[in-house]
């Protein structure tokens, strides 16, 4: 399917889709304040390496068989940047629990005296990655829990498959491939030993932690777009409202590394709209980092951003469970493994990202803004901008409500044997619910099909976007179509009987909305003479009735977070695709004979300055043999 026809049929789909507004503060996208982590508390308390030697699951299988307890300390940070330790004691072993050939080991934990880091809140989203050390050596990090309780029990990653990862190469980019397994079923046996623990009926499955995820620049209605997005995308995440993260800048001072139980921040998306999973290292090994103890997209090689990150408190959701909220704090590297077993990150520049650069201008006040998104994800790419530009509209516009936009963008990239190219596209759009949701859509289409073409390799390396919005709202609907032929007076007629090499003038009759004042436009066509003895018909299509703009309904957003649609042709024929179909203002007449027409527009057509048009007229036209 060709996106031409794509776009007809998500209009036709969606007839009131993503109606929303987003308020997000205009300003620098300068990276937030951050304190450096307190590691004099850490120190004193734990003497451990940050790059310890893993515990043998071996042995715990066997202290367990024996009958022997294994207790160990978890450090984790509840608020600030400051690791704090809790209890660990082992329940169980469960072979193969994460994955074949890789053990899951059941947890509980406690506060140590005097210490609230678990408190009510039981094993939390964004405690993945916490450390937990036995006798000096690294058992693991927390990784599943009971998502829907408060619980205490959880599942632990084991160190010595997370340390694996450190030998892994750097760099590269793989296509995202969904989420890893999710859940752990509990015996029998380990359900009781962990009801008993928690007092409480357990779920027949420990699951993996979601990823609480720090999203920057939308108001609550799109952020509930975006978490729809997440879930129908099979990403487990947690979408809340988070500060911006400026674009990493590469220095040549020697960036802080993270400290094991401290906040880490995966940063897909910088800028007004920013993206970035939240949570904790493990292990700090020389120049690498591991975290999480499970996958964030579990897309192997990739080139998210690695930033500190400030917790600002524990939030205990009914709904989604316990999770921590943070800020991002500075960029220390990039994160370049997304594994089973854990994310790596190589400490030093941060990531190369995709600049989407918008600039909107409020028509009712003069006021302007010029807003940036950076992707560091070239699949999340199509996302960022969908979101990035509706973060700017809403910051710019102001409010939601009927209006009228004008939108020109143009994105560049690279194709087969690094060949440059630039594809462009400008709109006019009305809308009695929001003007703004359209133009954003039809630029990140773009920027999906060129991406998931399947002939050649497409780069993108920007994204440029403008467009005007006032409030009054304008659209035009054909009414009525009347025809000359060869100069002669104009007919209202349902039907027409000419010769070949007759000369059509079709007058199309449009009527404002909410208005009594009809505005005429005349088009042209000519009878070919290969049409004689055919019966056709001519159609007067108006832009927005002519399949000329983008739309994805909620079904469809999460399209721009993974492949959905297949293209045919070739690249050329995408971009033609892309560049080619009326502007939303345009009137056009095509002269149709079917099979005999070959493909091609034989009519006419022309720009209406002042509104969208919509509606569609159709005359019977039939042909004599001379």
């Amino acid at each position: 399917m060709k996106l031409g026809d794509r776009s007809a049929s998500r209009r036709r789909r969606a007839a009131v889709a993503l109606s929303a507004a987003f308020v997000v503060g205009a300003g620098a996208l300068a990276t937030p304040a951050y304190a450096q982590p307190d590691t004099t508390k850490r120190v004193t308390a734990q003497a451990e390496d940050p790059c310890p030697t893993p515990v043998s699951i071996a042995d715990v299988k066997q202290d367990l068989a024996d009958g022997k307890p294994v207790v160990g300390t978890g450090w984790t940070v509840v608020k600030g940047t400051t690791p704090e330790s809790f209890k660990v004691e082992v329940l169980a072993v469960i072979p193969d629990g994460i994955g074949a050939g890789r053990d899951l080991v059941m947890i509980e934990v406690s506060d140590l005296p005097s210490q609230n880091v678990i408190g009510s809140n039981g094993i939390w989203a964004g405690m993945s990655g916490s450390p937990v050390y036995v006798d000096g050596k690294l058992l693991g990090a927390i990784s599943y829990g009971f998502t829907w309780s408060a619980s205490p029990i959880g599942g632990l990653t084991p160190a010595t498959d997370m340390m694996e990862l450190l030998n892994a190469p750097t760099a590269g980019q793989a296509k995202t491939k969904g989420a890893a397994k999710n859940k752990v079923t509990l015996s029998a046996g380990q359900r009781q030993t962990a009801e008993a623990r928690a007092t409480a009926a357990i779920p027949r499955s420990l699951e993996k932690l979601p990823t609480p995820v720090s999203v920057s620049g939308l108001s609550d209605k799109r952020l509930a777009s975006l978490q729809k997005t997440f879930d129908k995308s099979g990403r487990s995440f947690i979408a809340y409202r988070g500060a911006s993260g400026g674009k990493p800048v590469s220095s040549s001072a020697v960036p802080t590394a993270p400290v094991p139980g401290g906040n880490f921040a995966a940063v897909q998306i910088y800028g007004d709209l920013t993206v970035a999973g939240i949570g904790t290292t493990t292990a700090v090994c020389g120049d690498k980092v591991l975290a999480f103890g499970h996958p964030m997209d579990f897309a192997g090689k990739v080139s998210y951003g690695a930033n500190h990150a400030s917790a600002l408190r524990i939030m205990n959701d009914g709904a989604d469970g316990s999770f921590k909220m943070a800020n991002l704090g500075e960029n220390f590297g990039i994160v370049d493994q997304d594994r089973l077993a854990a994310i790596r990150a190589t400490i030093g520049n941060g990531p190369v990202t995709t600049p989407i650069k918008s600039k909107i201008t409020n028509l009712d006040n003069g006021k302007s803004r010029t807003g940036t998104t950076e992707s560091a994800v070239p699949e999340y790419t199509a996302a960022a901008t969908v979101y990035g530009l509706w973060a700017n509209y809403d910051s710019t516009f102001d409010k939601w409500g009927k209006g009228l936009a004008t939108s020109s963008w143009t994105i560049k990239g690279t194709r087969a044997g690094g060949k440059a190219f630039s594809v462009s596209r400008s709109d006019m759009w009305s809308d009695l619910g929001d003007p703004t949701i359209d133009p954003a859509i039809e630029a990140a289409d773009a920027v999906d099909a060129l991406l998931s073409n399947e002939y050649e390799p497409v780069k993108i390396t920007s994204v440029d976007f403008n467009s005007s919005v006032k409030s009054a709202y304008e659209r035009y609907r054909i009414t009525k179509l009347a025809v000359s032929v060869n100069g002669g007076k104009y007919k209202n007629v349902s039907a027409i009987t000419v010769k070949p090499k007759a000369k059509l003038k079709v007058r199309v009759t449009m009527r404002g909305y909410q208005s009594t004042v009809d505005r005429n436009v005349v088009l042209n066509l000519k009878v070919a003479k290969r049409y004689a003895k055919q019966i056709g018909t001519i159609t007067v299509q108006g832009g927005l009735s002519a399949g000329s703009s983008s739309f994805l309904d909620d079904e469809d957003l999460s399209c721009l977070l993974m492949d959905c649609d297949e293209s045919e042709g070739s690249l050329n024929s995408i971009i033609s695709d892309i560049t080619s179909p009326p502007k939303n203002n345009v009137v056009r007449a095509d002269l149709d004979f079917g099979e005999n027409d070959e493909g091609e527009f034989s009519g006419d057509a022309r720009t209406f300055a002042a509104a969208p048009v919509t509606g569609e007229k159709v005359i019977v036209i039939k042909v004599k043999k001379k």
